[in-house]
């Protein structure tokens, strides 16, 4: 029986009429690739990207202004693809009908979603395939979130009574049959609903580069790629900033046991980087997966007696930062102090009013601020499993004079942070590499 595929395909993917050649050949070079799930053309040297776009048609017309000059370039845009493609597409109509959507004053979301909605329809005509409108496949709840059990019944019945279909990313319907948008940057999702609706056996993710490294190739000349990740070392990895797809794409996956792949379109014959529930048994791989790290984080160290016995302590710590919508995404406590980790520029801008808040509300001993903190996380799933990890990190670290001056380690044990100088950060990454990946 053969294998189900569904392939999705960014906005540098559909960018023009180069890429998108390319992305057809990616899918007809494979029968079971059955079924594409793409977006509106990304940003190019001459233009931004077509939601850009519409996004700045629809609020033009909000301060009626003209926005024809912007149409025109979308109008221009698609007349590329089209030309390219070899297409008898009638772009003029598409557009027209993108103004009168603009003037009947139909939601933001209807007026962002037509770049997506565009797209397939030409991507559909090009490869012979069926176009199936997300409107009619992905459903949401009132309150905007994913309607899931309505989604996997009407969208698994649809598709898999076709051979082949393409579909827009991006959006779908309220219950009312509204269009509603997902965040932007989340096109993800849509394609890994899609394959959970059909059973999928592989989800690809193509992009213009699908090199994920074992470390900063900024510090590491040609440092190793990772060709076999876990859904969890993934999470991991997104938790310390590599955001290689959203959570909810590998928590969908994860829960309906589908791989992902990641692979270039420019490279498609290039095994790209897999990841799945565990590590393939031929895997090279064993302990630590990737040296991970950042820059420029702050640390707001607060020193009170009796932390340990204050209930409330931390519900007003954490209180203060959210009013001023500052995430934490790093905090270590100890029995009369803790210190909160952030990296957000709105901190420096309120520095002072927040640090009066937060004396006012904890009332502590002392508050002192350090800048220039790098965190740096060594993850890998088989760190729960081997003695000598955490030991290794610090001798290393220790042979190379680089001070530790915050660690903490993942309850999962799938992760060790530390926190050194700035200065140390490009000596330290170094040396874990050294260490722990290439020995």
């Amino acid at each position: 029986m053969s294998s189900l595929i569904v392939s999705r395909f960014g906005g540098d993917e559909a960018a023009s009429s180069h890429e998108l050649r390319k992305a057809a050949e990616v899918l007809t070079s494979d029968p079971s690739r059955r079924y594409a799930v793409v977006s509106a053309p990304g940003s190019t040297p001459d233009s931004v990207g077509i939601t850009d776009m519409l996004y700045l048609c629809h609020a033009r017309f909000g301060r009626r202004e003209n926005y024809d000059e912007i149409l025109n370039k979308i109008a221009e845009r698609y007349t590329e693809i089209v030309t390219g493609l070899g297409l008898n597409f009638n772009v003029k109509a598409e557009v027209d009908s993108v103004r009168k959507s603009i003037e009947l004053g139909m939601s933001l979301d209807y007026v962002a979603s037509r770049g997506e909605y565009i797209t397939a329809k030409i991507f559909a005509e090009y490869l012979g395939w069926n176009f199936v409108d997300a409107s009619g496949l992905i459903f949401f709840n009132d309150d905007g979130t994913p309607d899931k059990e309505k989604t996997f019944r009407i969208a698994g019945e649809k598709l898999l009574s076709l051979k082949n279909a393409v579909i827009p990313s991006f959006y779908g319907s309220l219950p009312d049959g509204n269009i509603k948008t997902f965040v932007r940057g989340d096109c993800d999702t849509a394609g890994a609903i899609i394959a959970c609706c059909v059973h999928a056996d592989v989800f690809e993710k193509w992009s213009s580069t699908a090199k994920v490294f074992s470390a900063d190739p900024a510090v590491i000349p040609n440092p190793d790629v990772i060709r076999n990740i876990t859904y969890m070392e993934t999470l991991e990895l997104n938790y310390v900033g590599m955001n290689i797809v959203t959570d909810n794409v590998i928590l969908m996956l994860s829960e309906a046991g589908i791989p992902m792949r990641i692979s270039s379109i420019h490279s498609p014959d290039d095994e790209g980087m897999l990841t799945t529930p565990s590590l393939p048994g031929d895997a090279r791989r064993k302990v630590t997966a990737c040296i991970a790290g950042q820059k420029n984080f702050t640390s707001v160290h607060i020193r009170k007696y009796g932390i340990n016995k204050d209930y409330s302590f931390n519900e007003k710590l954490f209180g203060v930062f959210a009013r001023h919508h500052i995430s934490c995404p790093y905090s270590l406590s100890g029995i009369h102090q803790m210190s909160v980790i952030l990296k957000a520029p709105v901190f420096d801008i309120r520095r002072a009013q927040i640090l009066g808040e937060l004396q006012r509300e904890l009332n502590p001993e002392e508050i002192t601020v350090e800048k220039g903190l790098s965190l740096i996380a060594v993850i890998g799933e088989g760190m729960g499993t081997v003695k000598g990890t955490f030991s290794r990190i610090f001798d290393a670290l220790a042979g190379a004079s680089v001070k530790a001056k915050m660690v903490e380690q993942g309850a999962d044990q799938q992760n060790i942070i530390v926190g050194v100088s700035d200065s140390d950060y490009d000596t330290a990454v170094k040396t874990l590499y050294n260490e722990l990946i290439l020995n």
